[in-house]
């Protein structure tokens, strides 16, 4: 009987680890100092936290030696590199509650660099996928244009995956410039506590009473 409860246990405590919670959505940290990390393959973890789920993407500190302005920190994601068909993304499994509301918020540009103008960008969480935009006209190294976006969504259980991917094979030419990411942030939602119906004391009733009574008193007294 000992041995069963201590296997079950074990279980429990080992898929409560599948996860962790939200980290590294400025992508600063890794097994590597981000400058021009390019090509960064389907299946690499070198960013914390974060593991690159399609094609290959390019992995940018801050200029002047590197890359371009990030929105926050040091570093930030062109989520599609070369040689991979135009496609890349990044995702990262972790820690929720069940039944409650989170909102993922996130900073988007684009590698004005190559076609397309118009970036794409796919998000998806927990199977459920929202669709962006972002427009490079005009843009620049030190002039990025980021733009916050925000997602809510309940999670379902112990765990949530979000996965970024930007696809811009349809665009022809070098298909090395995608969307651009950076600033992923994580939090519940504050939850609104519904009004509550608190009984009179005797006190409040009392006081109603005499306001009642003082009120026709009045009334009657003005009639006569």
């Amino acid at each position: 009987m000992n041995r069963f409860v201590l296997l079950l246990l074990s279980s429990l405590f080992a898929g409560s680890s599948v996860a962790a919670p939200f980290q590294n959505g400025s992508f600063e940290t890794g097994t590597v100092v981000p400058c021009n990390t390019f090509n960064v393959p389907t299946g690499s973890t070198i960013i914390t936290g974060w593991t690159v789920s399609a094609g290959n993407i390019d992995w940018l500190g801050s200029p002047p030696s590197c890359g371009w302005q990030p929105s926050q920190g040091a570093a930030s994601l062109d989520l599609v590199g070369a040689s991979a068909g135009g496609i890349g993304g990044v995702q990262q499994t972790f820690d929720t509650v069940p039944g409650t509301t989170y909102q993922l918020s996130f900073d988007l540009a684009g590698n004005y660099g190559a076609p397309p103008v118009i970036k794409p960008l796919a998000v998806t969480i927990n199977g459920v996928t929202s669709n962006f935009t972002f427009d490079t006209t005009g843009r620049t190294f030190n002039a990025m244009g980021w733009v916050r976006q925000t997602i809510n969504f309940v999670a379902t259980g112990t765990s949530s995956t979000v996965n970024f991917v930007s696809d811009v094979s349809a665009s022809g030419g070098t298909l090395n410039a995608g969307a651009a990411l950076d600033n992923v942030t994580v939090a519940p939602l504050a939850v609104v506590a519904a009004p509550v119906n608190v009984p009179l004391d005797w006190a409040q009733w009392a006081a109603i009473i005499a306001i009642f009574f003082a009120g026709f008193a009045l009334i009657r007294r003005r009639r006569q």
